[in-house]
């Protein structure tokens, strides 16, 4: 899997890293609104960093989408055993799709880029 695509594994694992850095709020009693909110500030950002530049293929995308919702299960508390699908999750949590997200900066780069001048 790292071989595969280093870039975006990196990007997977940095992720993860930055959850991890968050246990203390994610584990917490406070309401799931609030945890989406720094899942949405923190976490988010640091996968999407420098995605404006990347050529994402399908393979890319999936593995992007696939840590996402893993996230927000973890968020939740929810098992991959309990019986709660994705779209479930997606609609509790109201995360708009990481691949749609990275289109979105990819079309701010490209607009900033188009406005830039040779001279600056």
């Amino acid at each position: 899997m790292f071989l595969a695509c280093p870039v975006i594994c990196w990007f997977v694992y940095r992720r993860w890293f930055a959850i991890r850095d968050l246990r203390d709020i994610f584990s917490s009693k406070i309401p799931p609104c609030l945890k989406f909110k720094v899942f949405e500030q923190c976490v988010l950002p640091v996968m999407t960093y420098g995605s404006e530049t990347l050529s994402l293929t399908m393979k890319r995308i999936r593995m992007l989408r696939v840590t996402h919702r893993a996230m927000e299960r973890a968020t939740l508390g929810v098992s991959l055993l309990d019986p709660i699908r994705n779209k479930e999750i997606r609609r509790r949590t109201g995360a708009t799709d990481i691949a749609q997200r990275i289109a979105k900066l990819k079309w701010q780069w490209a607009g900033h880029i188009a406005r830039k001048t040779d001279g600056n």
